[in-house]
């Protein structure tokens, strides 16, 4: 059985915000004790972004708790709870399901999981932005959109919501793609954590490899200068 030996976690408002859109679910087990956490982030064009993102982390919270868990069935549950509500709302989610030595990744949206190789942190999750969308497309170089990046990075084409029809991204990953060694280390972060990891995306080896080490780290980092929401969520599992 896989099992954690380091994690750590933080959520928070930006400056001068009364409430934080994302919610998270800590490293949690489902009814076999396979190991389940999340990240949501509210989309802040909805009047009611924290209730989304809130909901659909009440919605794996439910699901874990009944037989069979899987990453569809909780989204299929997100869509379900927030299509009752009478106002339009949205949030971003990204759910990863560790079931032996697989791991089974939910994604819509742009909080982005990453896992450690040696001393880097590899994206795993793709953003559903427009500026992601128009350099998939191929009619755009990285260098003619350099200039209309962080305008076009926040730009969400894809969420859960009670006004879309539901579509996300799935992944599967073996621990022997994703290990670093002996142990597999991932890390999820919503926009405003990792726009600071990004700009400047280098630790110390020993911090990159510790969850605690990294989260203190990077927390310090955010905390200068606060652009959004922050939330990490780190854990590092032997196997």
């Amino acid at each position: 059985m896989n099992r954690i030996i380091d994690m750590s976690c933080f959520s928070n408002a930006s400056k001068d915000k009364a409430i934080n859109e994302d919610y998270y679910l800590p490293p949690s087990s489902d009814c076999d004790s396979n190991i389940v956490f999340a990240i949501a982030d509210g989309v802040g064009s909805t009047e009611h972004a924290d209730l989304a993102s809130k909901i659909a982390i009440q919605a794996i919270q439910r699901a874990i708790v009944e037989p069979n868990f899987s990453v569809d069935k909780a989204f299929f549950q997100a869509k379900k709870m927030i299509d009752t509500l009478n106002f339009r709302a949205a949030t971003t989610l990204t759910i990863v399901h560790i079931i032996d030595s697989r791991v089974y990744i939910g994604h819509v949206g742009d909080c982005r999981l990453y896992f450690k190789n040696k001393n880097k942190f590899i994206q795993l999750t793709k953003d559903h932005t427009k500026y992601q969308e128009l350099l998939d497309s191929g009619e755009h170089n990285m260098r003619n959109l350099k200039n209309h990046k962080e305008r076009l990075s926040t730009v969400l084409t894809s969420a859960l919501s009670n006004d879309i029809e539901l579509k996300f991204d799935t992944l599967v990953k073996d621990f022997d793609e994703i290990s670093d060694e002996d142990s597999v280390v991932m890390a999820l972060m919503s926009d405003g954590a990792y726009k600071h990891w990004e700009s400047r995306p280098k630790f110390s080896e020993r911090t990159m490899g510790l969850p605690s080490a990294f989260s203190a780290s990077l927390r310090r980092r955010i905390e200068k200068d606060i652009i959004d929401d922050y939330t990490f969520l780190g854990v590092k599992i032997n196997f």
